[in-house]
């Protein structure tokens, strides 16, 4: 009896959907004078009053019919008509000058401004009855969940016309896409509740959610039936990246702007080193796509109000300025259309492409302003001031955030850290942590970006070390006079074996003696890149104060044939205790002033050194004073290692789709011990660990495959899991894909962590990735 009733209810709304839109049509195409006084008024209300009567009938026979009848595909079928028609009947009641759908030819009635105050009431009562019929049957969707596998075949719009799909879709059980199901359930519930999903193809059905979560947010794996269709989409051969050796283009557009005066002069400098590097890789470098790449400079943006340019001449910072020069220099000679972007409203301008169509929580629709966007957090809070967090979330796939100190995932992701209170002026932007690049191999969740060293010996004198003259001199790392606050007893050791050069920023009387730097210092000033280079190749030891920490200097040293004594802090610095690290988006520790070189440079070429312990420093200048050590340059700071990394992670670095990257090929599982992270696990073995292969492991087969036996299992938005808690024998399974972390770690959980290989000298890359 009550599909009988289902049945005749359908019909019965069809025909009134039918009627509905013949009268319409029939009025609004009725052109004869002597009717439209008459006939057509009474007609539209008829009408109208018709479809009230109408959604009422709807609501009675469409509540009570199964979604397994049928009764899901015709609900919609009729919001949309009903949608369709309520719009076009406001469209031409508003163009209308008495609100009666009048022909443009017609004069209008003395009576309009009535009717037309009763058209908007009538059309706007009839909005609210679909908004509530809506509401009711997307209640009647909740509780039909298990009956979704049942879907009738449905017609996907969009980028899915003319597209063969089964006739029901079911959830996959894929490990390696562990919230699939999740995202499913919100889009069954909230798929309405933003048009851009609509726009997107999404209908109400399984399919058209799978092939959503699929294709354009990248929850769920692709699906089988729609292999051949996303091959031949994404087949476009497009134009491909040859290396570009002219520098004149690139250098006449960082002469647009004094801010970018010292970038240029660096450029220009290293030019041959770049073009070198380039025709050494070359065999490497053929077949890659040429991409579209948008570079934005915050720090350099007269909002910041910064002046990191123009101070890079006068002492100020140039570590930033040393790592943007050289992406730049990197993106132009690999051959890619680079657009150079350096204030807040040509950041705005090249970003607003479509921001109106795009309006809604979904990925940008069509194509974007650029392939690939580098730009700094002081960018990002330009484009958030003027676009807002929409804005920011609709870019977010493309951005690459060169972000020196790095961004641990428990302070990216915005909920995490608001309810743990990870503040943090620099986190909160819910990117991938892989989007983040960090100067120096600080921690695998961030990518390493790096810099190059500039390399001043000639080959000649690479070749034939012993023909560089060294004295016993030693170069201090401290160009302003507050770095020198507290040195007074190491300058004193050192002095016994050494001739001290300095080359600290003088005060603008040069009679006036420096507050902390000692009389018997000999203070060059800041020196042209030149003269200092020269220095370097005269100089023996290169000393650290302690600050600034992770400098490009000691490397430039280093690479020059100097010793870097290498200040070690005996309680490591960190936010916890440092004012400097108070407000970054890291808990990482630092053992010493360059953790980098402590780790993985090491003696002759480093000394590490409590420079407060008298008894330390001796004996470690005693060593330097009797060493000879040959210039060393880590080949990932090199401009080869550089094109080789930059280059391959613009080819395969793809943070909108669910492409996995580096391959599967290359991941090692092993279990860490109690309380430690996967980033000591992994390094204990001589690996690396990659988070891109959380996802592998976040599911009990992995687990209990790779030796870790579970008593129960539940999931947990933690930056340890997946984990085992050692003491209950629970495992944990991570609820949030943002917050997988190599660091994570707590005194209660074994983690299984995701390590894999890397090339000797380049991090980054492991042997399978090029």
């Amino acid at each position: 009896m009550r599909n009988n009733v289902a049945r005749v209810g359908r019909f019965l709304a069809l025909c009134g959907i039918s009627t509905i839109l013949s009268l319409s049509h029939a009025t609004i195409t009725m052109q004869r004078p002597w009717l439209k006084l008459t006939s057509r008024r009474i007609g539209m209300l008829l009408v109208l009053l018709g479809f009230v009567w109408g959604c009422t009938l709807i609501h009675l026979t469409l509540t009570r019919t199964d979604q397994s009848d049928g009764g899901e595909a015709l609900r919609k079928k009729i919001l949309t008509m009903s949608r369709e028609y309520v719009k076009e009947v406001a469209k031409r009641a508003e163009s209308s000058p008495d609100g009666l759908l009048e022909a443009p030819d017609e004069p209008a009635a003395g009576y309009g401004f009535d009717m037309k105050k009763g058209f908007a009431v009538l059309l706007d009562d009839m909005l609210k009855r679909l908004d509530k019929l809506e509401g009711r049957f997307n209640k009647l969707d909740s509780h039909n969940v298990n009956k979704d596998k049942e879907d009738a075949p449905v017609s996907i719009k969009s980028n899915l016309e003319g597209v063969v799909h089964p006739e029901s879709c079911e959830i996959p059980n894929a490990p390696e896409f562990p919230h699939c199901g999740g995202k499913m359930e919100w889009m069954k519930g909230f798929w309405t509740s933003d048009p851009c999903y609509a726009d997107y193809g999404v209908d109400g059905s399984t399919c058209s959610f799978l092939v959503y979560l699929s294709e354009i947010e990248s929850w769920c794996p692709p699906l089988p039936w729609r292999k051949n269709f996303t091959s031949t989409a994404s087949e476009e051969p497009g134009e491909m990246a040859s290396l570009q050796e002219d520098s004149d283009p690139l250098l006449r557009m960082l002469s647009s702007d004094k801010s970018l005066l010292w970038i240029k002069m660096r450029v220009e400098r290293m030019w041959p080193q770049w073009v070198e590097a380039a025709n050494s890789l070359a065999s490497s470098l053929a077949n890659r796509k040429k991409k579209r790449i948008l570079i934005h400079l915050g720090l350099l943006s007269k909002e910041a109000e910064w002046h990191f340019g123009e101070k890079a001449f006068d002492g100020g910072p140039l570590g930033e300025l040393v790592q943007w020069s050289d992406i730049i220099a990197s993106v132009y000679i690999l051959g890619h259309d680079l657009d150079l972007s350096f204030t807040k409203e040509s950041l705005k301008s090249k970003l607003e492409f479509d921001s109106q169509k795009n309006k809604g929580g979904c990925p940008i629709k069509g194509k974007p302003p650029a392939d690939i966007i580098y730009i700094d957090i002081l960018g990002l809070a330009q484009i958030k001031k003027t676009l807002g967090m929409a804005g920011i979330q609709h870019y977010a796939c493309y951005f690459r955030v060169v972000d020196s100190f790095g961004t641990e995932p428990e302070f990216n992701f915005r909920p995490y850290a608001k309810q743990r209170s990870r503040k943090s002026p620099w986190g909160g932007w819910n990117f991938n942590p892989l989007q983040f690049f960090t100067m120096f191999p600080h921690s695998p969740d961030n990518s390493f970006m790096g810099f190059v060293v500039e390399q001043h010996l000639n080959k000649t004198e690479i070749q034939d070390i012993q023909k560089i003259k060294r004295e016993h001199q030693a170069l201090v790392y401290g160009k302003n006079d507050y770095m020198w606050a507290g040195s007074g007893n190491l300058m004193n050791n050192i002095r016994k074996h050494f001739q001290i050069h300095a080359t600290v920023a003088k005060n603008n009387d040069d009679q006036q003696q420096l507050e902390n730097v000692p009389s018997f210092i000999n203070n060059h000033g800041v020196l042209p890149s030149e003269q200092l280079y020269d220095l370097l190749k005269r100089t023996k030891l290169f000393v650290g104060l302690g600050f600034p920490y992770e400098g490009p200097a000691p490397l430039e040293a280093i690479a020059s044939g100097c010793v870097f004594l290498n200040p070690k802090f005996v309680q490591p610095k960190s936010r916890l205790n440092t004012k400097f690290f108070e407000g970054k988006p890291t808990f990482r520790q630092l053992t010493s002033q360059h953790p980098y070189v402590e780790v993985f440079v090491g003696k002759p070429h480093v000394y590490t050194v409590d420079i407060d312990d008298a008894e330390s420093v001796e004996a470690a200048l005693t060593e330097i004073k009797n060493s000879k050590v040959d210039p060393y340059l880590p080949y990932e700071f090199t401009a080869e290692g550089m094109l080789q990394r930059v280059s391959t992670y613009i080819q395969k670095h793809d943070f909108c789709s669910p492409h996995t990257w580096p391959p599967e090929s290359a991941l090692q599982v092993r279990l860490s011990g109690n309380g430690q992270s996967c980033k000591q696990a992994c390094q204990d073995q001589g690996l690396i660990c990659e988070p891109s292969f959380f996802p592998l492991l976040n599911n009990k087969d992995a687990m209990e495959k790779n030796g870790i036996k579970c008593n129960s299992m539940d999931d947990m938005m933690e930056i340890y899991a997946p984990s085992k808690n050692d003491g209950t024998g629970a495992c944990s399974v991570q609820s949030e894909r943002l917050l997988y972390s190599c660091v994570g770690q707590d005194p209660d959980y074994q983690r299984i962590c995701p390590c894999r290989d890397f090339i000797h000298g380049q991090g980054a890359l492991c042997h399978d990735c090029l």
